[in-house]
């Protein structure tokens, strides 16, 4: 290469292109006739990291560096506007920058815009950019302007991000002024940089600037100040989210309301920045609280009456107990002793009148003797210990049908055991509740119809389904008792759990009306449930469902 091309050594893309035009096909002629100036201030664009246009002589032909060609995108200008004249190159926005130019070139002086909108066609089509540049003069050796160095750069990305962010901030105070909650931003110590129109309405502030020195001192209740101040040092010192409550004094009633504040770090680069925090009000929450507060003393204070009253209560009640299973018991036992001496010795002294007296003396001494027996059976179920051991079913429905033995054969009744399983009962509780239930099956058969009663068992794992109060976590087993007895009406199947609650009078059927109270208490004992289902003169149905294990 000839020595007077060396200012193009080097360039890059740009480079490479320069040296291979053809430049004597152009005004300029060939590079050894350019003038030193244009030289050099081509050498200095090729070899500068920065975006460099160059704009030479009467028509302002173009050079530009490696640097600058991604400002041109793809399917542009480049790079048929190299050495291209001016006006012909940037036809679309000529008016725009010509006049600039020539503030440049016909005085000298040079110019400077910062984010200036200049469309450019690039990437196929007219694109909005924003531009920061410089226009400087480039003199010959004559001190004559022979053409303009821009130093540019696209802006574009920068303007549009600061744009966005200034909408962002915009409706972020639009939003935070609509809110009913205060919300506030401060920097690293406490200085307020922004607060919403409900926070400074309440404090009575016309503008956040207004928000500083010792405002926070005036608004706060005396008592809280010490709890603001250390909140708020001990959420700077940890640099971590921050929870307080406590009462501001409002402007418009001059009355202190509890308010919650929470409050979180914003970081830079890991280095805090300040805070953002809302503030809810919470007086009302603080006056039903002072209110349940007040409530439950109250409640407690009659629930400590309530259990002493209890107390008395039990007391009373094992009295009851103990004079029903002694005291009640001893004269009642005499009656039916001398009754029965009477019947033996006496019967056929009495007249006919007097004989179905002293029948009926018997029976009711037999009935008050079930009544007081049933009625202490029911008040022990709650209050004697629970001892839960594995029983397998198969042979409690067999010991039981043995002792139901006599009953059975006098009705011609069956009682039938389909799958036995084992569960952990108490044994005594629950051999009790399967015998009154099978007793029950018995005793309220249809007159003529042999009593048939079968027992089912089954497994359930997904017992709340069938019940909110029973767990999906336990294992369950369900019984069910069928029975071809007189049944009864639907509308009976909660009432006859009850006690003293007969469905027929103790004419039809003997009983005391406490035998399925005492079936329910054992089956809730036992964390299970008992329903019952009924027709009239058809059956009914018991269904038991219990822990598989406790």
């Amino acid at each position: 290469m000839n020595k007077e091309f060396h200012f193009l050594d080097d360039g890059g893309e740009m480079g490479k292109l320069m040296r291979e035009k053809d430049w004597s096909l152009t005004p300029l002629g060939a590079p050894e006739g350019w003038p030193q100036s244009l030289r050099t201030t081509v050498n200095i664009i090729l070899n500068s990291p920065f975006p460099m246009f160059l704009f030479w002589g009467d028509t302002l032909k173009g050079f530009y560096n490696d640097a600058y060609r991604p400002i041109l995108g793809v399917d542009g200008k480049h790079p048929k506007i190299l050495g291209l004249n001016g006006a012909e190159a940037w036809a679309e926005i000529w008016k725009d920058i010509y006049p600039m130019l020539s503030v440049v070139t016909k005085k000298g002086e040079s110019i400077w815009r910062e984010n200036l909108m200049i469309p450019i066609y690039r990437n196929g089509r007219m694109e909005d950019v924003y531009w920061t540049f410089s226009y400087s003069p480039v003199k010959d050796d004559d001190g004559n302007v022979s053409g303009v160095l821009v130093i540019v750069t696209d802006t574009t990305e920068a303007v549009l991000a600061e744009r966005r962010l200034r909408e962002s901030e915009r409706r972020f105070r639009d939003i935070a002024n609509l809110s009913p909650m205060w919300i506030w931003i401060t920097d690293a110590d406490i200085n307020v940089e922004y607060a919403n129109n409900e926070l400074l309405n309440f404090i009575g502030l016309s503008h956040y600037s207004e928000f500083e020195g010792q405002v926070w001192k005036s608004i706060v209740h005396p008592d809280d100040i010490e709890l603001v101040f250390e909140g708020f040092g001990k959420a700077i010192e940890k640099q971590e989210r921050m929870s307080l409550e406590y009462r501001v004094k409002n402007a418009t009633t001059n009355e202190y309301e509890w308010y919650k504040i929470v409050a979180v770090p914003k970081f830079e680069n890991g280095d805090l920045k300040g805070f953002l925090g809302t503030g809810m009000n919470i007086e009302q929450q603080k006056s039903f609280e002072e209110t349940l507060k007040n409530e439950v003393n109250h409640r407690t204070k009659e629930l400590a009456n309530s259990n002493l009253k209890l107390e008395a209560m039990n007391k009373e009640l094992q009295s009851f107990a103990y004079i029903s299973s002694h005291d009640l018991q001893e004269p009642l036992r005499k009656i039916q002793m001398f009754a029965e001496v009477l019947m033996d010795k006496e019967y056929d002294k009495l007249s006919t009148s007097g004989k179905e007296k002293f029948v009926k003396i018997q029976s009711a001494a037999n009935r008050m003797q079930s009544l007081i027996n049933d009625l202490l059976s029911y008040s022990r179920t709650d209050t004697e210990k629970r001892v839960f051991e594995v029983i397998d079913l198969k042979e409690l429905v067999a010991d039981i049908k043995n002792d139901l033995g006599e009953e059975l054969k006098k009705k011609h009744g069956k009682i039938t055991l389909l799958k036995s399983c084992e569960l952990e009962v108490v044994p005594f509780q629950f051999r009790q509740l399967i015998y009154n239930l099978l007793s029950n099956s018995i005793k309220y058969s249809r007159a003529d119809v042999p009593p048939v009663i079968t027992i089912k068992t089954e497994v359930i794992k997904k017992a709340k389904s069938i019940d909110p109060i029973l767990s999906n976590t336990k294992e369950y087993v369900q019984i069910t008792i069928t029975d071809n007895g007189i049944g009864f009406e639907d509308q009976f199947s909660e009432k006859i759990f009850e006690v003293f609650q007969r469905l027929h009078s103790k004419q039809e059927y003997v009983g005391t009306g406490i035998g399925l109270a005492i079936v329910k208490k054992i089956v809730q004992n036992h964390a299970g449930i008992i329903s019952a289902t009924g027709e009239l003169y058809k059956g009914s149905v018991f269904t038991i469902v219990l822990p598989k294990k406790q």
